[in-house]
Order: C-alpha cells, then structure tokens, then sequence
C-alpha cells in the first residue's frame, strides 16, 4: 500500500506534465494499452495466465469495466477541469465512502475508532490541500466528476476483492482489463489517432513511463494484493497519503512549498490513518472470529454458506507459496 500511495501521489505531477502534450481521453487509451500488453507478459513470464473459471467471465468484465474504464474517464475528465488540490481532497473521499460500503454492506465490524480515524485522516486531507485550491482552475463539474469517479472506485474494490482472492492479484487484474476497453476505446479512440507521438519530449515520455509502470501495473497490483491481504477498508484508507505526497512531490518539481497549515494537516492524515489501523488490529485481536472483511474471507466460506472461514484459517490455507507471491 505504501508502494502504490507513492506511486499514486506522483501521478498528479506526472498526470499535469503528460498534459502539455497529450488529451486527457488519448492519455487514457494509450496508457490502458501499453498496460495491458505489459501486464499479459508478466503473467506468462511468471506463470499466471489471466485465466479465470466460466462463471466468473462476466463479473471480471464486469469489474473491468468499472474499475479500469468508468473510473478512468471520470477521474480523467474530471481532473481536466479542476485543480490537483481539489481532485485530490475528492478523491480522498474514496477510503471513507469504502468504509461507509462495507458498514452498509455488513462486511465489516462497526469500530468508532475506525470511524474517527477515517474522518481525522480525510480533514488532514483538507488542510493539505484547501490551502492551494486558490488558483481559479476550479469548477464545479470537475469536482463532482472526480468526486462519482472515487464513488465507482469504492464500488469496484469489492467487486475485485473476490476475484483476486480466487486467482491471485496478476491474474485477476489482467483478467479484467478487456472489460475497460470498449469504454476507453469510444472515450478515446479518435484522439488517439490524432496523437503525434514524434512530437513528444523526454518529460513527456519518462512521466508517461511512470503513469504506466509505477502508477498502472505496479501500483495496481500492490493496491490488490493489500485488498486480499487487509480487505477493502483498511486499504483504501491508504489512500489519504496520496494527497499528502502529492503536495510534497509538487513542492519538489513545481516549487509550491507547503505552508504551515499544509504540514499540520500531513501530521493530522498519518495520525488518521495510525488510528485507523490501530483500530483494526485491536478488533483482530479482541474477536478474532468476527465476520469482518478484515478478519475473514467471505467468499472462501463452506459450500453450505454458515460457516465462514477465518482469517487465519485461510492464511494456512494458502501455504507458503502464496504468501511469498503475495
């Protein structure tokens, strides 16, 4: 999770740099693309095929489309018309409305430390960031697209979490990448082919390296694996150090130095997110048994669908192997 909050963070530096030279809706296509293909070799490479059971095809295109597609063009959009700042302090909205998701869905144990922790972290978010929200690039419509796009990103966690208990954080995600590509193709498509690549410097190309390599295949597989291994909750909530590094990687390229505010509020998001994981690890070891995405794996239950496995049931489950690939 610290892989991809760091990954994630610098995608907004790399993101406004991409921009100078390429639209948002060619940005997306070509990133998706070369994502794909790399992400098809590696699991050749390593013996993990994006291969998943019949009844299992539709809800992978299914979640592809989601995840990799509508949240894409959102975020994309929406950024497009508004400042980092503001996407970023959006967005950030993601862990709590995860949170709100699994209390609704009864997937996870009401605790009001995690609750405050989540909104300790979200208001760090807002000290970071509000402070450099000033620069009358900002609408409305931007905000509330990025703000639908962190809806459809919560949502989309727990479709991917079954899956990528079923076959692994590779193969699941590989998997589902074809259900992005009629949405990006449409969205993208003719600005694709109105791209001139000879055009493009070397800032152009290395931040679209790292918005592929680090901020897609990277990021992406680590941020599924810590759902597997911490469940849909605690791992976005994760999520609240992208802003703050945003901030930070801003400070280093751009030169837009955080204020005094901005660092109380990176202060404020850590203790947040402490808290949160504080909380989590305490339930752990208060009701070990509990029916929590963070304890246990529902969809690993017995076919007769009573008894749920426990979390550490299913860790011995997995053997040695799986928790190195992990």
């Amino acid at each position: 999770m610290v892989v991809t909050a760091t990954a994630w963070g610098y995608n907004f530096v790399s993101i406004k740099l991409v921009y100078r030279q390429m639209e948002p809706s060619a940005l997306s296509l070509i990133r998706f693309l070369l994502m794909w293909a790399i992400l098809v070799a590696i699991g050749y490479a390593t013996r993990q095929p994006p291969r998943v059971s019949r009844e299992d095809r539709w809800p992978t295109f299914l979640a592809g489309t989601v995840s990799m597609g509508i949240y894409m063009v959102l975020f994309l959009e929406g950024l497009k018309r508004t400042s980092s700042a503001d996407a970023a302090i959006v967005l950030a909205s993601a862990p709590l409305l995860t949170y709100g998701f699994s209390l609704l869905f009864r997937l996870e144990a009401f605790r009001w430390a995690g609750l405050l922790g989540t909104v300790l972290a979200l208001v760090g978010v807002a000290a970071v960031t509000l402070n450099g929200a000033r620069t009358g690039a900002s609408t409305w419509q931007g905000n509330l697209l990025v703000f639908i796009s962190a809806i459809v990103w919560a949502l989309s966690t727990f479709q991917m979490r079954p899956l990528v208990e079923r076959y692994g954080s590779l193969p699941a995600l590989t998997a589902s990448m074809p259900g992005a590509l009629p949405v990006l193709a449409i969205y993208g498509g003719m600005a694709t082919l109105g791209t001139n690549v000879r055009t493009w410097d070397a800032v152009t190309w290395a931040n679209l390296a790292q918005i592929t390599l680090a901020s897609g295949v990277a990021a992406f597989i680590c941020f599924y694996i810590g759902v597997k291994q911490v469940g849909p909750a605690t791992a976005t909530r994760y999520q609240f150090f992208v802003p703050v590094l945003a901030t930070l990687f801003a400070w280093w390229v751009f030169g837009q130095r955080p204020n005094t505010m901005q660092w109380t509020g990176i202060a404020t998001v850590i203790a947040g997110v402490m808290l949160t994981s504080w909380a989590r690890q305490t339930g752990k070891s208060a009701a070990p048994d509990l029916a929590a995405p963070d304890l246990v794996e529902p969809d690993l239950a017995e076919p007769n669908g009573n008894r749920p496995i426990s979390g550490s049931a299913v860790a011995s489950a997995l053997g040695t192997e799986e928790l190195a690939d992990a």
